[in-house]
């Protein structure tokens, strides 16, 4: 992941000596159990945790053994000497790693709940401050009816909570590991020493386990994430649609200083909706990349580990960047509501096309007819009242009731209910 898109909680979980601490975490509880059990001589896993291995000494080890999870072993046996046979006894491979990579998903995802927490609250703040903003709504980019900018605020907080929960079930999914051997048929684990060992870990055991986690589990993840970063989008891009210069009804935040072009001074571009649009693009990407990985040979084979040590940290990082981006464009967005009321306005003759239609109705004349009336009325740039007096002309009606009302009803208190 680029710098420019790094979360630094998540780079920390994600490099390379994190993930080696958590493995030796892992191999540590794991003899820590043998211990227990009597299986293994007490005093072991005190000396696992007395040493460390540095990067540096895995990726030299790797040269000769290719293989980055063999080389820890050997050098943390080599670190503890006696009675360092205990070490990844009766393991394999996946067993350490996957069960690692569990821990630091679900570490990482609570970094990112926080996150999504922390924009809940920016947007239900706005929302309750703009809940009687009318501004025009559009349906197909065209004017529609008046609604709140409340309410439209409101919509996105419960899509967020939605992706909210979404994530906190895929960190239930996730928190599974394995201490069952190779194809998990426990020839020398036991059940019950796995899951000593998998509880001090705040984790459950992969039941029927194959040599892995099961993938499913991590496609849940990063489908999730891919959910949440698409509802991101939809929010940028209607965002960006706000800002366009013949709507400019809602503006990103333009700091003190901000060019906007290098070659136009009038320029303000909206440059974190862009990006963050841009970004979902990858993530939706990666969410195709995990649900491959989920088609494995028999007990496991390894076209998965290339593909998820670049996109579960790449997800997170860049979930978290997009999360901190849109955050900080809600807090800080500059609402126009000269120009929210001059196109509510503007939009006034179409706005009303439903209330003369209804109230035609309820005078018992024909829907269709009424229907094609307004339509040719409005088609033709007719104002608002001059639409009223033309239908009130050709169809002999009273439609006082509709200019003297309001389109739309304001909200009252049952408005907070509905963030719950």
């Amino acid at each position: 992941m680029i710098n420019r898109y790094k979360n630094q909680k998540i780079s920390y979980i994600w490099n390379d000596q994190n993930k080696f601490d958590t493995w030796k975490k892992v191999q540590e509880t794991y003899v820590k159990t043998l211990e227990e059990e009597g299986v293994a001589k007490p005093g072991i896993s005190e000396k696992i945790a007395s040493v460390s291995v540095e990067a540096e000494e895995v990726y030299e080890r790797e040269k000769v053994t290719n293989h980055d999870l063999a080389s820890f072993v050997d050098i943390l046996q080599n670190k503890v000497g006696e009675g360092s046979n205990w070490i990844h006894y009766g393991l394999t491979s996946s067993d350490v790693v996957d069960t690692s990579n569990s821990l630091l998903i679900k570490e990482s995802l609570e970094v990112l709940l926080k996150l999504v927490d922390d924009l809940l609250n920016e947007i239900k703040n706005r929302a309750i401050d703009e809940q009687n903003t009318k501004i025009i709504g559009r349906t197909h980019g065209v004017f529609a009816e008046e609604t709140f900018l409340g309410n439209i605020l409101g919509n996105w907080y419960l899509e967020i909570k939605r992706n909210l929960d979404r994530l906190s079930t895929a960190k239930e999914t996730i928190s599974y590991g394995k201490l069952s051997g190779p194809v998990g048929n426990y020839t020398v684990v036991t059940p019950e020493i796995e899951d000593k060992t998998l509880k001090k870990l705040d984790l459950k055991a992969e039941k029927f386990a194959s040599q892995i986690v099961s993938r499913d589990r991590y496609a849940e993840v990063v489908s999730a994430i891919s959910i949440l970063a698409s509802s991101y989008d939809r929010i940028a891009g209607n965002l960006r649609s706000y800002q366009r210069s013949e709507i400019s009804e809602i503006f990103e935040p333009f700091k003190e200083g901000q060019k906007g072009s290098s070659a136009m001074p009038h320029k303000k571009n909206p440059i974190g909706s862009e990006r963050i649009s841009g970004l979902s693009r990858i993530i939706r990407g990666y969410s195709i990349s995990s649900l491959e990985n989920m088609v494995l040979w028999n007990e496991r084979d390894i076209s998965n580990s290339s593909v998820e040590r670049v996109i579960i940290p790449d997800s997170f990082n860049i979930a978290c960047f997009m999360t901190t981006e849109l955050t900080s464009i809600i807090k800080h967005m500059v609402i126009n509501y000269e120009q929210i009321n001059k196109n509510l306005e503007n939009a006034k003759n179409k706005s009303i096309s439903q209330k003369v239609l209804s109230e035609l109705v309820n005078n018992g004349i024909d829907r269709d007819k009424a229907y094609r009336s307004i339509q040719n009325l409005i088609f033709e740039n007719n104002t608002a009242d001059e639409l009223i007096k033309s239908i009130e002309e050709e169809f002999d009606v009273d439609l006082s009731s509709v200019t003297n009302s309001e389109n739309i009803i304001d909200n009252n208190d049952s408005f907070l209910d509905k963030f719950n």
